[in-house]
């Protein structure tokens, strides 16, 4: 790739990082952030028929599938380590819902343990990821992906799930000092929001878009 194309690149993907800091933007996602603690009863039970629907159905396991290679790829910002295959849970939350998104993120949890274990299984972590795709269902389901919703998202997610219970599940699993730990990881996982939640806002809704226009059956 030529430096003209890389910097071409470099200024679409800037435009579009700045495109949801206007002032319109921003005053959108307060405007209806309320929805996600209104609309919360009625999309759980909504999302609770989507594991009643065979295309819904058909729908997950394709994520799922999907989220068993991307989950391989990761890159970094500077010392930081960036996951991609949160992008995935966060589909299944967006599509889904946060009852049908925790049940699927869940099994995905324990078939990709199943296809590449990695150290003694412990279900807390599964519990995390079922937490996660219940939140980002809570967050986005039925919702348009904004600022306000995004970041709140990642910083629950992050903070509470990945940092706090995490460590914890860590601590039980290896015998380590919670309170020795938890610092370090705290900050890891603080650090990574605003990079997760950009990425979050540029792919989670250009792939709703290229799903809608394809009318794939997710």
């Amino acid at each position: 790739m030529s430096e003209q194309n890389i910097q071409n690149r470099t200024a679409s993907l800037w435009e579009k990082i700045t495109s949801y800091c206007t002032p319109a933007r921003i005053a959108a996602s307060f405007s209806d952030f309320g929805r996600v603690f209104t609309d919360l009863p009625k999309n759980a039970v909504a999302s609770f028929k989507e594991l009643r629907n065979v295309r819904s159905i058909c729908g997950m396991a394709l994520l799922l599938a999907l989220s068993v290679v991307i989950n391989q790829f990761s890159f970094y910002v500077g010392p930081v380590k960036i996951g991609v295959g949160s992008l995935i849970t966060a589909m299944l939350g967006c599509f889904y819902g946060p009852v049908a998104g925790a049940f699927a993120a869940g099994v995905g949890d324990i078939v990709k343990y199943v296809i590449r274990p990695d150290g003694a299984f412990f279900f807390g972590y599964t519990l995390n990821a079922m937490l996660g795709g219940m939140l980002y269902g809570i967050f986005f389901y039925k919702m348009r992906v904004t600022i306000l919703r995004t970041v709140s998202a990642k910083l629950i997610i992050n903070l509470a799930v990945n940092a706090l219970l995490g460590t914890l599940w860590y601590s039980m699993l290896y015998g380590k000092g919670f309170m020795a730990i938890i610092e370090a990881r705290l900050l890891a996982n603080l650090t990574k929001i605003p990079v997760e939640s950009i990425v979050l806002l540029i792919l989670l809704p250009a792939l709703i878009a290229v799903i809608k226009k394809a009318k794939l059956k997710i």
